[in-house]
Parts: C-alpha cells; sequence; structure tokens
C-alpha cells in the first residue's frame, strides 16, 4: 500500500491524443526518482479522440499514473474534480502539451518545509527564494499585483508554476468557476492569495511552454464569463479598505477584460458579421455604465503588453468604442487571425 504523496498533479486531458508521449516523458523527467512521493491524476474530461485509451495503456502497471474517465464540461469542471480526488499534501495543475523542470520534486520538498498554504515558482524579478507569512491586507495585495505583472517581482497570470496545499483550498472551499471561460485561473489566484495564511515565492525556473496555445477560438460564453469575473472581483475586494494597491488590483483586471471584450467577442462577432457594430457599442455603453470599466483606464499601470493591447487602452479611454472594434478587426486581418 502506498504512503499519502506529498504532491497530487492533476493534468486535464481533452483529445491530447497526439500530446500523450511527450507528456509522459515529461513527467518522469520532472518526478525523477521520486515517485513515491507523488501521484498524476489524468482527467479525461469526454475526449472523443484515442486519448482515454492511450492513457490506459501508458499507465498500466504504473501506480503513480491513474486515469479518471468523465463527461466533456471544460477545464474548471476538470480542475475541480481533481481537487476533490487528490490525496496529495499540495496540489498542482499542469498542460498536457507543456514540459517542466528536470528533478523538481527534490527541490519542491525544501520549499514546503515551512508548510505554506501556497508555493510559487517562475517568479521573475525575486533575487532570492524567500517563505513569506500574508499577514495584512497591504502584503494580499502586493501579492495580487504581481500576479496581475504591475510590480517589479512578478508571475505569469496562468495556472502554471503554482501549487497549493491540498487541505487549505479544501477547507476554504477554493474551486475554479465554471462561468469564467477566460481568466478563469487567474480568478483562482487571486481567491486564493484572499484566504492563504502564507507563501513560499522562488525564482526556480519549473514551467516551459513548448506549444503556442491557441487564443483564437471564439466562445460564446465570454461575454457573460467576463461579467462573471468582474462580479467576483468585486466580491473579493470589498473586503479591503481603499487604498493605491487595491485601485491597481481593481483598474488591471477592469481593463483587461473590456479589452478582452473587444478583441475576443465583439470584435469576431462583427467581424463575422453576427452582430452589426452600433448593436456592439450600444452593448458597450451598457456594460461599462453597469461595471465602470473605462474610468481603469484613467489609473496609471506601467506593464509591457502588445501593440493592440495599448492602442486599445488609447481609444477606449476615450470611450471610443467604434473606432475600437474597427482597429481589431483591422489587426486581425493583418495578423491573418481568423475566428
Amino acid at each position: 500500500m502506498r504512503t499519502k504523496p506529498v504532491l497530487t498533479v492533476v493534468v486535464p486531458v481533452y483529445n491530447s491524443e497526439k500530446y500523450l508521449d511527450r507528456c509522459f516523458r515529461n513527467l518522469n523527467k520532472m518526478i525523477g526518482d521520486n515517485l513515491e512521493n507523488v501521484e498524476v491524476l489524468f482527467i479525461n474530461d469526454g475526449s472523443t479522440d484515442a486519448t482515454f485509451d492511450r492513457l490506459k495503456y501508458k499507465t498500466k502497471n504504473k501506480p503513480q499514473y491513474q486515469v479518471i474517465n468523465k463527461a466533456h464540461t471544460g477545464v474548471s469542471d476538470t480542475r475541480n474534480y481533481g481537487i476533490n480526488l487528490a490525496k496529495g499534501q499540495y496540489i498542482t495543475f499542469l498542460d498536457s502539451d507543456d514540459d517542466y523542470c528536470k528533478n523538481f520534486i527534490s527541490t519542491f520538498l525544501v520549499q514546503i518545509e515551512n508548510k505554506p498554504d501556497i508555493v510559487w515558482n517562475d517568479v521573475i524579478n525575486l533575487t532570492k527564494d524567500r517563505f513569506q507569512n500574508i499577514d495584512s491586507d497591504e502584503s494580499q495585495l502586493t501579492l495580487m499585483k504581481m500576479v496581475l505583472g504591475i510590480s517589479e517581482e512578478k508571475i505569469q497570470e496562468g495556472i502554471a508554476s503554482k501549487f497549493y496545499k491540498t487541505s487549505f483550498l479544501k477547507e476554504k472551499n477554493l474551486f475554479f468557476n465554471s462561468k469564467v471561460v477566460i481568466a478563469e485561473d487567474t480568478l483562482f489566484i487571486l481567491q486564493a492569495l484572499s484566504e492563504a495564511d502564507s507563501i513560499y515565492l522562488s525564482n526556480k525556473r519549473f514551467y516551459y511552454v513548448l506549444e503556442e496555445h491557441s487564443l483564437n477560438k471564439f466562445n460564446p460564453l465570454t461575454l457573460e464569463g467576463e461579467l462573471e469575473f468582474q462580479k467576483q472581483i468585486r466580491i473579493l475586494l470589498e473586503k479591503y479598505n481603499d487604498s493605491s494597491e487595491k485601485k491597481l488590483v481593481e483598474a488591471r483586471t477592469k481593463i483587461n477584460g473590456f479589452i478582452i471584450l473587444i478583441y475576443r467577442y465583439f470584435g469576431p462577432l462583427v467581424e463575422k458579421k453576427r452582430i452589426s457594430i452600433n448593436r456592439c457599442v450600444r452593448t458597450l455603453e451598457h456594460i461599462d455604465e453597469e461595471y465602470q470599466y473605462c474610468t481603469a483606464f484613467s489609473t496609471k499601470i506601467n506593464y509591457t503588453k502588445s501593440v493592440r493591447y495599448k492602442l486599445l487602452i488609447i481609444l477606449l479611454k476615450k470611450r471610443k468604442y467604434k473606432l475600437a472594434i474597427k482597429l481589431d478587426i483591422l489587426l486581425d486581418k493583418l495578423k491573418q487571425i481568423e475566428w
């Protein structure tokens, strides 16, 4: 009988047949000689290709690898499934098509000596690894700024390179919000930070993106998901007193969210002639009035973004919605982006 693992690795898979051989090589490399400390949960989210059969074959006689089959409900529900099943002291979420640091578990065992609620690797501009108590609103908001890329020390917003004490997630009832279809991982990270008492920060390189994950997929739930995201951010920030840090966190999420609506929802709808540009403008005006998006554009935030992002900020700050949509469509054509 296996002892309780130190780390549960949750790998959601959906039609990932072509990535699986490489995925197993990368996981084996990352785990190294620490098989007794790890369990890997491959959760098949209703794949329609040969993913499930291939997983069963690859995990045969390998007790550290488990395959769970479920109906297709999306990545958030699939990760939540993994949280509920996890037996490890800590849990992390990996993609099936990326690469991870060799023999990382030995490093991870050192990082959790003080039993932090959260562990971050790949922290940019961090000069020295550190354990940190999260004992004030300021420390929580400062860490949130790091996630959102608006501080000197920073970490990318995605789910990669982040580890959570499993008991912490379950006790605080922290799960991914399945209503949010873009930036659901960012929301999860921010909500976890708002509940955490401690964190370990490391500049150790852990995660390597091998595939360019395509963002150019239109999702009709993007608008509903973005408004749910803003609703949850509003709830999260209500507990904090007004401060410059709180204002920056709120502004960054609103700026990013409004641009997402242009780039990945209204722009594609107009481009595909599914909706008129005038109707889009009226909807954006209504959304801005209710959620106060454009007030965020007056906030000075220094971070590097794409040319599209910077140009849209200029137009949206002036509430030039029609021009913003036309510019977005033009940039799609110039870059030969098809939705």
